[in-house]
């Protein structure tokens, strides 16, 4: 069993780049992204150089004893106190990881940040996903009928949301 103690998350830096670079475009966690491309190191630096400074949007790493372990963002859908989330674990990491840093971060999100409300978007193969959701406590919200198309085919995306009321009630 993960120890809730020895996870954290911190702030992505430029040192951290590389790595998250590396998983982003590993298969086994394209295959479940919106956009499959492999992403260059330049278009990549690009991003986090337009993105660091920004309010709206955040971006951490998840770090279990000391280790990087994943990567998660936090961006702010406009005119709204929500803010959708996406997030990936590194490749090949020990079982149990991925929802340790769902809970690590849905705690830095709701305590830290005082959002007051995630918001996730799955596509609907991604069946190990959407049981991450609704592991975490999200409420389905909806379901967007054949929304996405590409090569793999035409799919719905499901629609998640967890309230920071409902995220601390669950606490207790």
């Amino acid at each position: 069993m993960l120890d809730r103690t020895k996870a954290k998350l911190r702030k992505l830096e430029n040192k951290d780049l590389c790595t998250i670079l590396e998983w982003r475009n590993h298969h086994d966690i394209r295959k479940w992204m919106v956009n499959t491309s492999i992403i260059s190191y330049d278009d990549h630096l690009q991003w986090f150089i337009r993105n660091q400074n920004r309010t709206d949007r955040h971006f951490f790493v998840f770090e279990y004893m000391e280790q990087l372990e994943g990567y998660i963002s936090f961006q702010k859908i406009e005119n709204s106190k929500a803010y959708e989330w996406g997030f990936y674990i590194k490749p090949n990491t020990q079982k149990g990881m991925g929802f340790l840093l769902g809970e690590v971060s849905l705690a830095f999100a709701f305590r830290q940040l005082n959002i007051g409300k995630i918001f996730g978007q799955v596509l609907s193969f991604n069946q190990k996903s959407i049981k991450f959701h609704q592991n975490l406590g999200f409420f389905q919200e909806g379901i967007l009928r054949k929304h996405f198309k590409d090569e793999r085919g035409e799919f719905d995306i499901f629609q998640f949301g967890l309230l920071q009321s409902e995220w601390l009630e669950r606490q207790v």
